[in-house]
């Protein structure tokens, strides 16, 4: 099997090395990149590399503006340090990741699933534009309030809540700072990434790192704690409990309100 590799940093690229040949000592690395600029100069000629392991974050600027400017049709592992939704965004379409610092077990794992696939050359290609794309306006999404006349915003990925509360949704975020948002539940709900944020009510929507303690409450329910502390109780209903715990686990599940 021949690998690229697309890492900037050298303890990185020679630690993958490493592993890669613990995993296959066939395993050939037939480049290794460091730049976006160079990325894109290597796959605009002709390459023999049969799957590409690639960090997001290169020494000068992002990977996905790799897909922007050249044609992409060899599989696509990807090296990350990301944060859990940023993971559960390359989940789909076959395109797996590894959460550094790489472990052997899971690289294994990884050319495994390549290997499954790898037999099928008829298989569609790779979409990987549509997830850049989608990685990238979740990861820079902002929310307009207003405090006291004054236009404020929210990063999506700071918020820590967010509750609809007498006519106003309210942001809370993970700096214990309280913004009313001109927004409704429904349309923060279709704009903020499902892997990261659950709609536990009507009223409710809470992000996976808030959570501090789930606690198995009266009638089959759940009772949440979250930081920062919020006045009352975060309880998800007997209906919800299913979907709640597929989420936590990352699987796909029925959204409704």
């Amino acid at each position: 099997m021949r690998i690229a590799i697309f890492e900037d940093e050298i303890h990185n690229c020679e630690r993958l090395v490493r592993l890669l040949k613990q995993c296959d000592m066939d395993i050939e690395v037939t480049a290794v990149i460091s730049s976006v600029a160079d990325g894109i100069k290597w796959l605009k000629e002709q390459h023999t590399a049969d799957l590409i392991l690639m960090d997001i974050q290169l020494s000068d600027g992002n990977c996905f503006e790799l897909f922007d400017q050249a044609k992409i049709t060899t599989p696509v592992i990807f090296t990350t340090a990301y944060d859990n939704f940023a993971l559960q965004a390359f989940k789909v379409n076959s395109i797996d990741y590894l959460l550094k610092p790489i472990e052997l077990k899971e690289l294994r794992r990884a050319l495994n699933k390549y290997e499954q696939f790898r037999p099928v050359p008829a298989t569609p290609g790779i979409d990987i534009s549509r997830i850049a794309d989608e990685f990238l306006r979740r990861n820079s999404t902002r929310f307009i309030g207003k405090i006291n006349n004054q236009l404020v915003y929210v990063k999506a990925r700071d918020i820590a809540y967010l509750q609809f509360v007498k006519g106003i949704t309210y942001a809370t975020t993970t700096a214990n700072q309280r913004i009313p948002l001109d927004y409704s539940l429904d349309q923060i709900e279709r704009l903020l990434d499902k892997n990261l944020f659950f709609r536990i009510n009507r009223q409710f929507i809470i992000q996976l790192d808030a959570i501090r303690k789930i606690t198995t409450y009266y009638n089959s329910r759940l009772i949440l704690q979250l930081q920062p502390a919020i006045e009352g109780d975060v309880i998800i209903s007997r209906e919800r409990v299913g979907d709640f715990k597929s989420w936590l686990e990352g699987k796909d599940y029925e959204s409704r309100t």
